[in-house]
């Protein structure tokens, strides 16, 4: 956390996430130069997206060779040929603003923390970091380690590093979690949809949302608790605590000081999930707004699992739909769109970039942080 002589911390280095004063702090994480870490591995994940887009190209196949033995496999194929190409246009601009919204998520915690970098190098560090949580088999590790070696890359130590991401975590997964809540209840009051597809879900998202806020103290306690442990694991596991609660920090500082950039972590979802409306559209169905969102959202909770691609996602969705009422031939047809253009349409630009996650920015630039607003100053370069 902060250390006990500021004054004597070169200029720039200061603690970018300010706590209270009479707050525990935790153990400081060592930090070598970023130049001793390895990037993550990106060993076999070319193959992985040719296996990707090749598994579907394959249900595809299946599904033109036995559609004409098949009532519902021959509904189906007829509307891959009626298919509205439009709507699939606008599944793509839409996927766009979805990553727009990461990426704004991105800066803003980075800025936070002294980092200021040039939008393509933010762009591409998220790209990066949703390619290695969506291809590689770890429920998301990977997109922390990427992004986190990135951050270490363009000068940050390893102690802001983590907390920067934490705070972006935050962000994202409140921003997931309260959009559940909110769907959740107004399905319920205007009775759509089964009590355990609404109101159940919406309960859980509340006590989830009442536990992280009621749980900010215990937190900050038991990072002092673990603040003098001894022996290298234990510094280590001693750290997580302070490391989330520095990033809690972040978040709440980012919603006091009204930053619009937390608003980038509702478009990250709210987009994605109107990928999955326009495909719906673009095969004959014109769902309820609100049935589509909470079918994207329930669905994306199979995402947990550690598999390849989040294949485990399609199966989720396409439950979700036919339990809102979107017929069977659509809903297949829909949930395999979304993950195209979510997933597997990005999976390239993503593997190149996470090829290249251990590269610097010649132009990215570490500022000294106000200790007084807690805010970088100095120029930004042409971006973040």
């Amino acid at each position: 956390m902060v250390d006990s002589e500021p004054n004597q911390e070169p200029a720039g280095t200061g603690h970018p996430f300010p706590r209270d004063p009479d707050a525990p702090s935790a153990p400081e994480v060592p930090s070598g130069p970023p130049e001793d870490h390895e990037a993550p591995t990106t060993s076999g994940l070319f193959k992985r997206v040719l296996i990707g887009i090749g598994a579907i190209l394959v249900m595809i196949i299946v599904v033109r060779l036995l559609a004409p033995h098949v009532g519902f496999l021959n509904d189906t194929w007829q509307k891959v040929r009626t298919g509205d190409p439009v709507w699939l246009i606008v599944a793509v601009v839409l996927e766009g603003f979805s990553f727009a919204g990461y990426v704004y998520v991105f800066n803003a915690t980075a800025r936070r923390a002294g980092l200021m970098l040039p939008r393509f190098t933010s762009w591409r560090i998220v790209l990066a970091g949703v390619a290695a949580t969506r291809l590689l088999a770890t429920a998301g590790a990977g997109g922390i380690a990427s992004t986190t070696f990135a951050l270490r890359r363009h000068g940050l130590d390893a102690r802001h590093a983590a907390a920067t991401v934490a705070a972006q975590i935050a962000i994202i997964y409140v921003w997931f979690v309260l959009l559940i809540a909110v769907c959740g209840f107004a399905l319920f009051v205007f009775g759509h949809g089964h009590n355990a597809i609404t109101i159940v879900p919406a309960g859980i998202a509340v006590l989830l949302l009442v536990v992280a806020v009621l749980g900010r103290s215990a937190l900050r306690r038991l990072a002092g608790s673990t603040s003098e442990r001894e022996g290298k694991i234990a510094r280590a596991l001693a750290s997580i605590p302070g490391t989330l609660d520095d990033g809690v920090h972040t978040v709440s500082t980012l919603v006091r000081e009204r930053d619009p950039a937390i608003f980038g972590g509702a478009l990250w979802w709210l987009a994605d999930a109107a990928v999955l409306w326009a495909a719906c559209h673009a095969f004959g169905a014109s769902p309820n707004v609100l049935d589509i969102c909470m079918a994207y959202l329930i669905g994306q909770v199979a995402n947990l699992l550690p598999i390849p691609g989040g294949l485990g996602v399609e199966a989720g969705l396409l439950g979700m739909l036919i339990a809102f009422g979107v017929p069977g031939g659509v809903a297949v047809l829909a949930s395999l769109t979304q993950r195209l253009v979510s997933t597997w349409l990005p999976a390239l630009p993503g593997a190149i970039a996470l090829a290249a996650i251990g590269r610097p920015s010649p132009d990215a630039e570490v500022v000294p942080v106000d200790e007084d607003d807690h805010r970088p100053h100095g120029p930004s370069p042409a971006a973040a």
